[in-house]
């Protein structure tokens, strides 16, 4: 599983993602930086956070329904990998706390940023669309169970 959670690794890396997401937070912290008070007025309140975050990610997306443009791509590829994580984790493919140690930080503000992007690729019909992220995100994943041998 370890080998396997290596490879995710590498090919986030080799694989364009860690491009895709780099593209993605040069978009996102201009915004931030102009809401940087309002969020830094919110304090520890979580959800009004994730509201404030989450509107920052909308602006990045264009707030529409096509889902054309290269943020949208971006955002979509970002997503396709934690997606693909999530799966093989959950699969015991590979190891969830292995994955979490490599990819904690950037799928837990991917998904503050675009779980509402999600919401309007399900409504628009993808089912079961960011599921898997935010099962990621939220530890709603099963842990591989060692069966000794006696």
């Amino acid at each position: 599983r370890v080998t396997e959670s290596l490879a995710l690794v590498q090919e986030w890396e080799a694989g364009g993602y860690r491009d895709a997401y780099a593209r993605i937070n040069d978009l996102l912290w201009p915004i931030y930086s102009q809401g940087a008070d309002a969020i830094a007025a919110v304090g520890d309140d979580k959800a009004q956070r994730a509201l404030l975050y989450g509107n920052i990610g909308e602006v990045v997306t264009g707030r529409d329904d096509a889902f054309v443009s290269e943020a949208d791509r971006d955002v979509d590829k970002v997503f396709q990998f934690f997606e693909r994580a999530a799966i093989c984790a959950d699969e015991t493919i590979c190891d969830y706390p292995v994955l979490r140690t490599f990819f904690g930080a950037e799928s837990d503000s991917f998904w503050l940023y675009f779980n509402k992007y999600a919401e309007r690729r399900l409504a628009d019909g993808y089912a079961g669309y960011g599921e898997w992220v935010r099962k990621f995100v939220e530890g709603d994943i099963r842990r591989a169970k060692f069966l000794g041998l006696f």
